[in-house]
């Protein structure tokens, strides 16, 4: 995502990750608890310092390995992870090819990654590219390791994969500050409303607590939007129509690959 990526807990993962020790949501208040307490002048500081944004990378990235592996095991953490930076490196390269500056990715435990922008796309196709830019690269990670899951057939990548296509998938539901938002709301501006019945449905299913924060964000989002972005040129027709075979094309990549990736975890399913 590019300035904020926001991303549940790797819920397909179960299959291949180590038995659970604690809860995700323990975990994360800790988690929250200890940054709140000890790390927040440190990471402010390190911005400051020599190759201080590498180091605020570094940290936060090895911080959410650490807490990612106490619930499901080092080797799915780390692989996790590394899904999470190609994510966010797609949205960097995206930023590249349209002008923008792109600052360091930062990464937020049981939230995902989140990536800065320097300077404001140019129209609402830039802001579109930048935002497609993550889930595309986050599913092209996904297939590699669903390749290497095949070829090898080894458990663990499927499980990585299968998880990766489920996290680029709900990137892509239409509502901000979710990827899809970002980009649905250049072809169709009332595309929020699906996305808000779908974060609903989910949460009342799942009872994930980043669900609320996502849709507090959301709120937050439709009230600065027009402050923060300024005045950006619309998408022409043509662009509207081209994004919306990109937008549900890559949601049906998704869905395709989050279905067999599953059938080759479960075939009793």
């Amino acid at each position: 995502m590019q300035s904020t990526m926001n991303e549940p807990s790797p819920q397909a993962s179960a299959g291949a990750a180590p038995r659970k020790r604690t809860g995700p949501l323990g975990v994360l208040l800790a988690g929250l608890a200890v940054a709140a307490s000890k790390a927040k002048f440190l990471l402010v500081g390190l911005k400051f310092l020599p190759f201080g944004k590498l180091a605020l990378t570094s940290l936060t990235m090895l911080t959410s390995i650490w807490l990612y592996a106490r619930v499901f095991g080092f080797s799915f953490a780390v692989g996790f992870v590394l899904l999470i930076l190609l994510h966010e490196l797609g949205h960097g390269a995206a930023m590249k090819m349209v002008g923008v500056q792109a600052g360091w990715p930062i990464f937020i435990p049981f939230f995902g990654a989140a990536i800065s922008l320097k300077s404001m796309p140019r129209s609402a196709h830039d802001h579109a590219v930048i935002a497609y830019g993550g889930p595309l690269a986050g599913t092209a990670a996904s297939l590699v390791c669903a390749a290497i899951g095949l070829l090898s057939h080894e458990r663990y990548w499927l499980a990585l994969a299968h998880t990766g296509f489920f996290l680029n998938l709900f990137n892509l539901i239409p509502v901000e500050p979710l990827d899809g938002g970002r980009v649905a709301s250049g072809f169709s501006p009332r595309s929020w409303i699906i996305g808000a019945v779908l974060l609903a449905g989910m949460f009342f299913v799942t009872h994930a607590p980043q669900l609320l924060l996502i849709a507090g964000l959301a709120l937050f989002s439709g009230f600065r939007r027009r402050a923060t972005l300024g005045p950006m040129a619309p998408m022409t027709d043509e662009e509207k129509s081209l994004w919306t075979v990109r937008y549900f094309g890559l949601c049906f990549v998704l869905g395709a690959a989050m279905y067999f990736s599953h059938r080759l975890l479960d075939p009793a399913a």
